[in-house]
Parts: C-alpha cells; sequence; structure tokens
C-alpha cells in the first residue's frame, strides 16, 4: 500500500465576519474567508467526528430543544477535497466546523507569539489537594437559546447561543429571524481568548479595581479585532475602498455586527475607533469616568487600535504618498498597491498581536492594571527586539497617553522608563541556577505532546514551590522582592490554605500558579528563552477596616478564630528568567502586605455601582463572571 505524506496545513471555510456580511452588495464579495490551521503532528491524536483533537471537543446538544445533532466529519473526503462545508447559516455541522476553526486558529496565534503550547486553567481537586489538568476544553454551538455566548470557568467549555432578532429593529436581519453566535468570528474569537487568558492568569476574572474586569474584555477583543487584518481578502477590498486609508469605521473596525443590529444596536456591538474631537485627538479624561467593563475595556481597545493604525501608516509611509496622488481623490489604486498595502496591513495587525501576547508573561499575576500591560508591552518587545528603528513602541505609547492611560510610579513616558527593573544587588542568581542544575532539576527540555508538557509543568511547579519554601523564605532579600510572607509569625494575618498548605497553620501558604518555559523568535533570527514563574498569595480581607485590624491579630491556630472574610486580597509576583544565562531578568510584584492596595480594593468593592464588583466575591466560583457579563450586550 501506497502511503503519502499528510498536507502541511488543514483549510476550512468559515464566514470572515458573520452571516450578515454575506446578505450585503458591498461585502458579499468578502464575507467569506479559508482559514489554515496546522495538520495534526505525528505524536497527536488523530481528529475524531464533533470535531475532537488535542485542544477541543465539540459536542452539539441544544438543550432548548433536547436534541444532538450529528457530528461534522472534517476527515472525510469529500470535505477535505473541498476545504470543509460551505458557509451555511442552516447546517448545524457547518456551525461546528465554523467554531472550532476560528479557536484552533486563535490558539496558533497565541502559541506562535508565546513560543510554548496553550494550556487550559486546571480544575482544583479539593481531595487530592492539587490540580487536574484539562486536556480538551469543551464547545457548545448551541448551548443556550439567548442573545449571549460565553466562557465557563466551572464547566471549561465555550457556550455560544442563538436568538431571534429584534421584530422591531433588526438592522438589515430579517425581522425574528434566528441569529446564531457560533457563526460570528468576532464572538469565537472574543470568547476562545477568554479561555486562553484564564489558563494563563487564572487570578484576572477577579473584581479588583475598575481595570481587572475590563483588561479580561478587552483583550479579548483585541485579539477578535486584529484578526480581522489577517484576513487578505477583507483587508484587500477595504483599502481599495479607502484608498489605504484604515482609519475610517467600516466593518474590518467593528465587532460583532450582526449580533449589534440584530438586538437593536443599528451598528456593530463594539466600535474600536473613537470619537474625536475636532483635533482629531480622544478625550483622555473619558477613563476616569468610566466603569463598566465593557466600556472601560473599549477605550484599551481603541489606544491598541490607534497604536496599529500608526505602525501601519509608519510601514507604508512611502506607498500612501503614492496613493496620495492616485486612489485618495476618487480614483481607483492600481492593483499592485493594494497588494502591497494590503501586506503591510496584514503585517502590522500581526506584529501588533504578538506584541500583546507577549506582554502577557510580563504581567502581575494578579490585580493587572491599564498601565502595566503597557509597560509589559514595551518591556517584552524590548527583549525580543532590543533596536526599534520604526518606533513600534512610541506608537504603543502616544496611543495609551491620549487616552490617559498611564502607568504608575514611572520616570517618564519615554521608553527606557518603561521598563520593568532588573533586581539588582542582593538577590543572586546562584539560587535559581541550583533548582536548574541539582538533583531535582526543573525540566526545561521542550514538550511537543501536551501531556507531556502538562506533566512536566506540575513537576516544575512543585520543585519551585520546594526551593520558595528552603531558600526563599530564609532570605529577606527574596521575602522582600517576591512581595508575599514566609514568617511564621506573621502567617495569622494571611490566610491561605491552598496549595501544599494546610498541614502546618503556622506556615502561611504560597501557591505557585505556574512555571512556564518558552522560546520566542524575532523578525531577524532573534532567540529568548525564559521560564516565566507566577507565585500568589491570599489575605483575608474585610469591608471594615476596624474588623479588619482585629482580625490580623487573631492567631491562625487559634481553634475560634473565625474562617469568615469578606473578600480576598492577593498578592504575589511574576518572575522571568533567561535560560541563556540564568540570570533573574524580572520580578513583577504586588505585595501581599500592601494596605494601600488593600484600601484601594475595599473602596472598589464597596462603591459597588455598574461594574459588577460583587459578582465575583463568592469564594468558591460558583458564579460564573463571563455569562453575566455578556448576557444581552
Amino acid at each position: 500500500m501506497t502511503h503519502y505524506p499528510p498536507p502541511a496545513m488543514r483549510k476550512l471555510r468559515v464566514y470572515a465576519f458573520d452571516p450578515q456580511a454575506a446578505t450585503q452588495l458591498d461585502t458579499a464579495r468578502i464575507s467569506h474567508a479559508t482559514i489554515q490551521i496546522p495538520w495534526e503532528e505525528r505524536w497527536e491524536a488523530k481528529m475524531r467526528p464533533g470535531p475532537v483533537n488535542e485542544y477541543f471537543e465539540v459536542i452539539d446538544f441544544d438543550p432548548g430543544s433536547g436534541q444532538f445533532y450529528d457530528p461534522v466529519d472534517l476527515n472525510d473526503p469529500h470535505l477535505l477535497a473541498q476545504d470543509g462545508l460551505k458557509p451555511s447559516e442552516g447546517d448545524p455541522r457547518f456551525h461546528q466546523q465554523m467554531v472550532f476553526a476560528v479557536a484552533m486558529k486563535t490558539v496558533k496565534l497565541f502559541e506562535r507569539a508565546l513560543g510554548r503550547k496553550v494550556y487550559w486553567c486546571p480544575q482544583w481537586d479539593v481531595k487530592a489537594d492539587t490540580y487536574r489538568k484539562v486536556r480538551k476544553l469543551r464547545i457548545y454551538p448551541h448551548g443556550l437559546r439567548e442573545a449571549n455566548a460565553y466562557y465557563s470557568k466551572e464547566k471549561k467549555a465555550l457556550l455560544f447561543g442563538y436568538f431571534k432578532a429584534s421584530m422591531t429593529d433588526p438592522g438589515v436581519n430579517l425581522p425574528g429571524s434566528w441569529v446564531f453566535t457560533a457563526l460570528s468570528h468576532d464572538i469565537i474569537a472574543h470568547e476562545t481568548t477568554h479561555a486562553i487568558l484564564d489558563g494563563l492568569h487564572r487570578r484576572y476574572s477577579e473584581s479588583t479595581s475598575a481595570d481587572s474586569l475590563a483588561f479580561h474584555e478587552a483583550f479579548a477583543d483585541i485579539v477578535a479585532l486584529l484578526m480581522h487584518f489577517m484576513l487578505p481578502e477583507a483587508v484587500t477590498q477595504h483599502v481599495a475602498a479607502n484608498g489605504g486609508n484604515l482609519s475610517q469605521r467600516s466593518w474590518m473596525s467593528g465587532l460583532a455586527r450582526q449580533f449589534g443590529e440584530a438586538t437593536g444596536g443599528y451598528a456593530a456591538l463594539r466600535e474600536a475607533i473613537d470619537d474625536k474631537d475636532s483635533q482629531q485627538l480622544p478625550d483622555p479624561t473619558l477613563l476616569s469616568r468610566t466603569g463598566e467593563p465593557h466600556a472601560r475595556g473599549a477605550i484599551l481597545v481603541a489606544a491598541v487600535f490607534d497604536a496599529f493604525i500608526g505602525i501601519y501608516e509608519q510601514r507604508s509611509a512611502d506607498l500612501l504618498r503614492l496613493a496620495d496622488g492616485v486612489g485618495r481623490s476618487g480614483s481607483r489604486l492600481p492593483q499592485e498597491l493594494v497588494q502591497r498595502l494590503t501586506r503591510e496591513a496584514t503585517k502590522s495587525a500581526d506584529h501588533v498581536l504578538r506584541m500583546c501576547i507577549r506582554a502577557l508573561d510580563y504581567l502581575p499575576p494578579i490585580d493587572v492594571r491599564f498601565g502595566e500591560f503597557l509597560r509589559a508591552i514595551v518591556t517584552a518587545d524590548t527583549d525580543l527586539i532590543a533596536d526599534d528603528p520604526m518606533q513600534y513602541r512610541l506608537a504603543m505609547i502616544q496611543a495609551f497617553r491620549r487616552r490617559g492611560i498611564l502607568p504608575d510610579k514611572c520616570l517618564s513616558l519615554a521608553p527606557d522608563s518603561l521598563l520593568w527593573e532588573t533586581p539588582r544587588g542582593e538577590l543572586s542568581a546562584r539560587d535559581l541556577l541550583s533548582v536548574v542544575d541539582g538533583p531535582h532539576a526543573l525540566d526545561i527540555t521542550p514538550q511537543y505532546q501536551r501531556d507531556k508538557g502538562f506533566t512536566q509543568a506540575e513537576r516544575n511547579r512543585k520543585i519551585v514551590w520546594n526551593w520558595l519554601m528552603k531558600v526563599c523564605s530564609r532570605d529577606a532579600h527574596w521575602v522582600d522582592a517576591l512581595g508575599v510572607v514566609f514568617d511564621p509569625q506573621r502567617g495569622k494575618d494571611y490566610f491561605a490554605g491552598t496549595l501544599f498548605a494546610g498541614k502546618d497553620p503556622a506556615r502561611p501558604a504560597v501557591e505557585v500558579h505556574s512555571v512556564r518555559s518558552c522560546r520566542r523568535a524575532g523578525p531577524d533570527g532573534q532567540d529568548l528563552r525564559q521560564l516565566v514563574i507566577e507565585i500568589t498569595q491570599r489575605r483575608r480581607a474585610f469591608l471594615s477596616p476596624d474588623v479588619q485590624h482585629e482580625q490580623d491579630q487573631l492567631d491562625m491556630s487559634d481553634a475560634e478564630s473565625p474562617p469568615g472574610y469578606d473578600f480576598l486580597f492577593r498578592g504575589g509576583a511574576t518572575l522571568i528568567i533567561d535560560l541563556r544565562d540564568g540570570k533573574l531578568r524580572y520580578v513583577i510584584r504586588k505585595r501581599i502586605d500592601d494596605n494601600l492596595r488593600l484600601m484601594a480594593h475595599r473602596r472598589f468593592l464597596a462603591a459597588g455601582s455598574d461594574s459588577l464588583t460583587l459578582t465575583y466575591r463568592h469564594p468558591d466560583g460558583r458564579d460564573n463572571p463571563f455569562a453575566l457579563m455578556h448576557r444581552g450586550i
């Protein structure tokens, strides 16, 4: 029997935006796209009907009708020959193909930028006192009969809803027609990003400040938005129609247009191009007056999109000068010029998205702020690409500054002033090297099989925890740098009881969230290998400062010490180690004993308002933040 090598890529047809674009003359030609995702490697399980692969398990059960839909088999020869099913609103099997293809494309974008495999947020096993891996994320294309779609932290699943368009204000949709969120490219990418971000930073879904929930929403929108500009067919038409100008509102700058119009919104659900004054400048005070997560997150999205436009214009300045006399007066641009501008737009979008994704490793593990995201972007990009002749980082800084997004405790907004500080003095890298080189060595060998990679990460996590307990807990300089508490005499103040804790109530618990090794490649062959460690600690907190002071004085070993608290206050740090020389490059921390931050957290929770701050106060995780935030938007 003759054996043939498998193809490099699997091609699947999808809606480039959503089904609504296929019903309008100006967008019908770009309404469909073909997504390419890597074919399964030899060491990966063969894709099964569903589709089911290493990352996802699509389960098409409709609880509204109690019906299971037949799963699509993407390995069927007829489907392989035609790049999957043709886009269709009426075929549930295409809905399965659509959610799978876009979700996988999103995962692969993250993996390329991060330099490692994507893993889902593990589940805590109380009985075993450890985390259990979540190998596959479930996707339910028809999981809800309502205008909603969300990532479920509890179910470890993506649930997509369907609903009837408004009878009175349906936009260009047929009044009362069915609208499927599983057919929106934007919504699928958005929800998949929520799941990936939860796997990277599981505490970011907690409400700790006005920025915390908004960041989750904004980052998911940033990914969905920039993916528009990675569809060459759509970019080509937009460039041709607008003379190379990308700064005008259109299908490209809006998110989930069909959803927005079908629910009576008259336009896209959210828009990346914000309002500006007569001098084309945004309102820098708007951020301080905005608390609702989606609205606040939209300001961050607008900043990143503005930076993307600036970078695109920098890359294509010579081409745009040629376009001034050819296309911007109304005549058509030459096709060759359109194709060159398209390439510059797609490259710019890809570069900005990678800048944003890489920055996720350079953020604190808890209580993220918009200004810290800017510092993370600048630092991560500088680490990989030291020279910045096109001033991409300056474009990002300028866009953030225009919208009042400013980092704390920085000398200036110059790129070198925004870099995270490198530890100096008493912190020795020898302690870390002993972990790498000792008998219980960290395993930093690249893993291509996800199961083995998760096992490796869990083993490394336990090794790092032991190192923290044996080395760092005895070194005052490490204790100060990490921002956590190891002193048994002060353990009473910082109730934790999570990983490897509880057996000795006098020892405050420190949780090692993850130990991730990565290898990143720069555009000029740069090779950056890093170890990223996240540690956290939690502290009982109370809305009343007097009660807080009283409870902080109690001894945790006292049987009469009440276990209750109003909310959890967390501290911790992200450690970034350069594996090329074993140097500790950064310690990005939020101290557990920072009472000023505790006061700010307390005021934020007490304020309530429209920011859903109290949604996340239940300690057992039964509340679903994404379900509540996405319903009816």
